[in-house]
């Protein structure tokens, strides 16, 4: 008779620590829930539209698209690298009017089932170091020997990057 007892509180305090295990899930759901409302607060666009767009002439950029649109038009005459991260949002940048500083920039891309689209001038040569899961990249630039190099490093996953003239 004791070995029953002795069961049965064990299978009362397996219940029991379940019970505490599974009360934390709707705690964890509303935070989450919450943390996205506040992100997309903050990057909500100003006036409006569903895309935000910027021309910039810092040598170095960072634009991120949380759930939206970035477009970016650099025209810089100094330009360094810079970093795009798109999640379940899109960013275009454009560097068709910058000029390098140097012969070799590096743009550092993630994107997480979003996209990114890089336009680069004629005269540049696109190196790819990009690593695609579950998504693609294209490159369809045309290098004409330029000694000008663009880098492009990060990670696509289930999303896609294009670069282009």
């Amino acid at each position: 008779m004791p070995s029953e007892a002795s069961g049965g509180l064990q299978e009362q305090d397996t219940d029991a620590r379940q019970n505490r295990k599974t009360s934390w899930v709707p705690i964890v759901v509303i935070i989450i829930a919450a943390a996205i409302v506040v992100v997309l607060a903050v990057n909500a666009p100003q006036n409006g539209s569903d895309r935000q767009s910027m021309t910039t002439t810092d040598s170095t950029f960072n634009s991120t698209a949380f759930l939206s649109g970035v477009e970016r038009r650099i025209m810089s005459s100094t330009f360094r690298g810079g970093s795009a991260s798109a999640f379940m949002g899109g960013v275009e940048l454009d560097f068709r009017n910058a000029t390098m500083e140097g012969n070799e920039a590096k743009i550092d891309v993630s994107a997480l089932m979003g996209g990114i689209d890089i336009r680069v001038p004629g005269s540049w040569v696109v190196i790819n170091r990009v690593s695609a899961i579950l998504g693609g990249v294209d490159d369809n630039t045309t290098s004409h020997d330029g000694n000008k190099r663009l880098v492009v490093e990060g990670t696509v996953l289930m999303g896609g990057l294009d670069i282009k003239n």
